[in-house]
């Protein structure tokens, strides 16, 4: 069985499954790192806004666009891989 945000020694025997597991580890941890900006960024927008400037203000608006498009661009990756693997989406 493969792992989902390390590296496993078991993977299936098909072609490129070190591939797919590449694709699966960064697309798992893209929507990771993607969810954790999304909230730091809803923070730094809506709710410390007192506590930024206007142009950080601006910045962690336009930063919430480019987390969200980063989640989606990992769950992309993600079902790419699992589809390699033979999965069932």
């Amino acid at each position: 069985m493969y792992s989902h945000f390390k590296f496993s020694a078991h993977l299936p025997s098909i072609p490129d499954a070190e591939r797919f597991q590449w694709l699966l580890l960064g697309g798992n941890w893209l929507m990771l790192l993607g969810l954790i900006g999304t909230i730091l960024a809803i923070e730094v927008s809506y709710v410390f806004v007192d506590h930024f400037s206007l142009g950080v203000q601006v910045a962690g608006h336009i930063s919430m666009l480019l987390f969200a498009v980063s989640i989606k661009f990992g769950y992309i990756m993600r079902c790419i891989a699992l589809k390699g693997f033979g999965e069932v989406l």
